[in-house]
C-alpha cells in the first residue's frame, strides 16, 4: 500500500468527516472505552465541532490517504491547532470538555484538567508557538501500517518548516504514547490512571488496561 500525506483543506471538515472522526477516534480512545461511552449519543457534539472547527481555521491538520482508494476521507488524520502565547482560546478547550450534563465527560474532563494543572508549556520552555497535536486517529482497517508513526513524523517536519518552537500532545492510552517516545517527544506530565482520583475522591479509572494520560512535548528548536 501506498500512502499520500497532505494538509487537510477546508471544504473537508464535513459533517461526514466528524462522524468519521467519532468512529475511529473516540470508539477506540481508551478512557471513551472503559466508560462505555455511546458514541455519538454520549459524546459533547459541540465540544467536537469546537475542536474540529479550530483545526480548520488553523489549517494545519494532516491526513494520509489511500493512494489507491477513491474515497475522499483520510485512512488517517491529526487535528491540530496552533497555540499561541496571547492567544486567549488556548485552553478554552479544557473548559467545554465538562459539560454538567454528562457524567462520563466530567470523568475525562476531571483527569485532562488534572493533567494541565500547573502546566505552562509556553513558560517552561519559553516559546510562543505550540504545535498541538489534538486528535490523531487511524482507521481500525488500517493499523497494521504504522500510519500513527508516520503521521506524528509528518507533523515534526511541518511544525519545523513552519517555525514552530515546540510541537505536543496529549495522549491517553500506550500505543500513542509509545509512537511518540518513538519520534523522539519527551514526556513532562503524567498521570496514573490506577492512583488517580477526582474531586470526590473516587478512583474513575481504577481497572484501565493503560498506564496513565501524558503530555509529551519535543523541543523543535534544537532539532
Amino acid at each position: 500500500m501506498t500512502f499520500t500525506c497532505r494538509l487537510m483543506r477546508e471544504e473537508e471538515f464535513t459533517n461526514e468527516f466528524e462522524s468519521y472522526v467519532m468512529e475511529t477516534f473516540f470508539e477506540y480512545e481508551p478512557m471513551n472505552q472503559y466508560l462505555k461511552t455511546k458514541i455519538p449519543d454520549e459524546l459533547d457534539l459541540s465540544w467536537l465541532e469546537h475542536v474540529l472547527q479550530r483545526a480548520k481555521s488553523d489549517k494545519i491538520s494532516l491526513a494520509l490517504y489511500d493512494s489507491k482508494n477513491t474515497r475522499s476521507l483520510p485512512v488517517a488524520y491529526a487535528l491540530n491547532h496552533h497555540d499561541k502565547r496571547d492567544d486567549d482560546n488556548s485552553d478554552i478547550l479544557y473548559s467545554i470538555l465538562n459539560p454538567q450534563y454528562v457524567h462520563k465527560h466530567e470523568h475525562i474532563s476531571g483527569i485532562l484538567t488534572k493533567l494541565h494543572e500547573d502546566v505552562d508549556l509556553f513558560e517552561q520552555f519559553h516559546c510562543s508557538n505550540l504545535f498541538h497535536v489534538y486528535l490523531l486517529g487511524v482507521d481500525p482497517i488500517y493499523r497494521q501500517n504504522r500510519l500513527a508513526s508516520q503521521l506524528i513524523d509528518s507533523c515534526v517536519q511541518f511544525a519545523t518548516d513552519k517555525h514552530f518552537d515546540l510541537i505536543y500532545a496529549d495522549v491517553t492510552g500506550d500505543y500513542s504514547l509509545n509512537a511518540f517516545l518513538k519520534q523522539k517527544f519527551q514526556t513532562i506530565k503524567t498521570i496514573d490512571y490506577t492512583s488517580y482520583e477526582n474531586l470526590y475522591r473516587e478512583k474513575t479509572f481504577e481497572n484501565i488496561l493503560h498506564k496513565g494520560c501524558s503530555i509529551v512535548v519535543r523541543d523543535l528548536r534544537n532539532e
